[in-house]
């Protein structure tokens, strides 16, 4: 009940925007810690390794995609979350 509770002042727009500026913090915002850590820990490995080794137009190509699905991955856990709550 107490979980429940807290989901109640959960923002959109802030679980978005967290995940835009840092993969894996919108996660975080909703409660799902250690989800958001794993994204997190793998964006940021991802991104060094990427960025080390691919010119920076090309890199963003690659780092794009996971960019984009853990944006999309926090905004269906809101959702999903929100649903359950009514």
């Amino acid at each position: 009940m107490f979980k429940l509770t807290l989901m109640l002042t959960k923002s959109l727009k802030v679980t978005v925007l967290l995940g835009f500026l840092l993969a894996g913090v919108g996660h975080i915002y909703l409660g799902f810690i250690e989800r958001g850590i794993i994204i997190l820990i793998i964006g940021i490995t991802f991104g060094y390794i990427v960025s080390s080794f691919v010119p920076f137009p090309l890199s963003w190509l690659l780092i794009g995609p996971y960019w984009i699905w853990q944006l999309v991955d926090a905004y269906n856990l809101y959702k999903k979350m929100t649903f359950e709550k009514t």
